[in-house]
């Protein structure tokens, strides 16, 4: 007797694919396990740098969300992922950052680069499954404090700047620090006094530690 095909359950729920892009496998494990036990959702590929999250938000079939760490190797890879995901074609999945760091100017940023949503990791597992259904739906899952961080928050220095108050910040002289970006020592004067004129502050030591507050720079990965 020949058995027939089964055909798919009409009244089955669409399954949200996600992607999760992290480098805490304790993290990991805990999402990935969530998202396996949920019945509406499908776990659509893990990685944990940023060539890895491009291949799976490009990954067939596509996923509805990405769930992505905002520090993947040391400085802030998810808002590259972000920037990238929007050159390829403007048509990527919906991205939610999640994120060990709440300082307001890395809120406003990843808003400003698209992102659907921000997380703390701390976030109970319940309210990131919560945000990612929203997402897949269309909407965004950002706290009414990260509202405010978009709207109040000073804006995030360039890449180059960043890579000055790094070595600024570890104690490099301008000297020092044009040599190791290869441009003139009057190029990081002119970049510090931009930033001392942006932010309001009068030293290198204020702008170092303004830097850090805000998320900019890590204290224990400046130059030294």
């Amino acid at each position: 007797m020949t058995k027939q095909p089964t055909r798919p359950d009409a009244t089955a729920p669409h399954r949200m694919v996600v992607g999760l892009v992290d480098d805490h496998p304790a993290i990991v494990a805990s999402i990935v396990t969530a998202i396996e036990a949920a019945d509406d959702l499908e776990l659509g590929g893990v990685g944990s740098t940023l060539e890895q999250a491009l291949t799976i938000a490009a990954a067939t079939p596509r996923p509805d969300v990405v769930l992505c760490d905002m520090q993947l190797a040391g400085g802030a890879e998810g808002l590259d992922v972000l920037q990238r995901l929007d050159a390829v074609d403007g048509r990527g999945p919906a991205v939610i950052i999640l994120s060990g760091f709440d300082q307001r100017s890395l809120i406003r940023t990843a808003f400003e680069r698209g992102a659907a949503g921000y997380l703390i990791k701390t976030a109970p597992i319940d309210e990131i499954l919560a945000a990612i259904r929203t997402v897949a739906a269309g909407g965004t899952a950002f706290s009414a404090a990260a509202v405010g961080a978009v709207r109040t928050a000073p804006r995030r220095p360039s890449d180059r700047e960043i890579q000055v108050l790094g070595l600024v910040g570890g104690g490099a002289s301008n000297a020092e620090a044009a040599a190791s970006l290869g441009v003139s020592e009057k190029t990081i004067e002119s970049h510090l006094r931009r930033l001392f004129d942006r932010y309001g502050v009068l030293s290198r030591t204020e702008l170092t530690v303004f830097a850090i507050n805000e998320g900019w720079v890590v204290a224990d990965r400046m130059a030294t």
